[in-house]
């Protein structure tokens, strides 16, 4: 009986572990896509704006979904308020980039007369396997008026 606690008690720990452990393959490294985007364009400000996702299999489905009907959309609001200064360069990256292009669908196809004419920069999208986002979001940003590029996240 003594053994059989002492697996036990021994799983319990590995369990433990294993859910203690981050599996993101990506991280935010913010100095690195400064540094990225500061050698593409040394004269320009930038601001990076990061779209952080919940970790899950589920939950990063459920927050596109929240961002897409409106209810999750203080990024959105956040990003929208930086493209509508029009004083610096507003770089997007996020952990997931379906969240961070369903996020930038949604500032890119609301308030058009208030973003016209800013310029943002999409990290992590260039690389992808999915190019059906990049092409919404070109065709979007090209009827709001502004200037969109896509750049791959540096390692």
């Amino acid at each position: 009986m003594k053994n059989f606690l002492s697996y036990c008690l021994i799983f319990a720990f590995y369990l433990l572990a294993g859910c203690a452990t981050d599996n993101n393959s990506y991280t935010s490294r913010p100095q690195k896509i400064f540094d990225a985007v500061n050698a593409k364009y040394p004269a320009d400000k930038n601001t990076l704006i990061f779209v952080h996702a919940p970790e899950g299999f589920i939950a990063p489905r459920l927050a596109n979904c929240a961002v897409e009907d409106g209810v999750n959309n203080g990024k959105v609001v956040e990003i929208m308020s930086a493209l509508a200064l029009k004083t610096t360069t507003i770089v997007v990256a996020g952990d997931d980039e379906s969240l961070t292009a369903s996020t930038l669908t949604k500032v890119l196809s609301t308030n058009k007369d208030k973003i016209s004419g800013s310029k943002a920069i999409v990290v992590g999208a260039k690389g992808s396997h999915d190019k059906t986002y990049q092409k919404t979001l070109t065709d979007l940003a090209a009827a709001s008026g502004v200037a969109l590029e896509f750049i791959e996240t540096p390692l």
